[in-house]
């Protein structure tokens, strides 16, 4: 789901990474934990092990690796269930955000500027943090058929070159005379080198 809001038009453009750079853990990891008992992550766990296996020596794309995890735990659950879980999970990721990656978001929303979050993360997860902190959301996709999570993606994951892709559709980046991108990992490379202020995170949120 990408948010929008027409309104915060400006001519600076702050884009930022979400886990890792917002955040300090790892936002779909603890997802899991908190919508599963321990015993069910165990599971499920073992039954995506050859996937994440794959994942790990190369010979299966983080995509792939990444919606058969996501897959296993979440295809069939009702849209209203989920949605009741992001909210929950709302006060888990609040208790995660760096203070000054939030004090650094203030900062841009103060001076007018357009704060996007682009992330590798789910829509459904983060729309609630970003709903709470009124800025706009680029994120992967789920997909919905008859009020209930397929367990696959409506979009390419929100990785890398997917990021500026996504991004290109969504807005004219030639409107913007700056361009702030926060990122911590070589998915947000891309979208650094399209910005005019490259920040990495751990130079600055640390």
């Amino acid at each position: 789901m990408e948010l929008k809001n027409p309104t915060l038009m400006s001519k600076s453009l702050a884009l930022f990474d979400f886990d890792g750079t917002i955040t300090s853990k790892d936002t779909f990891l603890y997802f899991i934990k908190y919508t599963h008992p321990i015993i069910q992550i165990i599971g499920k766990g073992l039954l995506v092990s050859p996937y994440l296996t794959a994942f790990l020596l190369g010979i299966m794309s983080n995509e792939t690796a990444k919606t058969k995890l996501f897959g296993a735990f979440y295809k069939g659950i009702s849209t209203l269930q989920f949605d009741e879980w992001g909210k929950g999970f709302l006060s888990h990721i609040n208790s995660f955000v760096k203070p000054k990656a939030l004090e650094r978001i203030k900062w841009h929303k103060e001076n007018g500027h357009q704060v996007i979050v682009i992330s590798a993360g789910f829509d459904l997860i983060l729309k609630h943090w970003c709903q709470q902190e009124n800025i706009e959301l680029i994120s992967t996709r789920l997909e919905v058929e008859n009020g209930k999570i397929t367990g696959r993606l409506m979009s390419p994951n929100c990785y890398g070159i997917e990021k500026v892709n996504r991004l290109r559709d969504y807005l004219d980046l030639s409107d913007f005379t700056d361009i702030y991108a926060y990122g911590d990992s070589s998915g947000d490379s891309e979208m650094m080198k399209i910005s005019t202020f490259p920040q990495h995170e751990k130079r600055i949120f640390s």
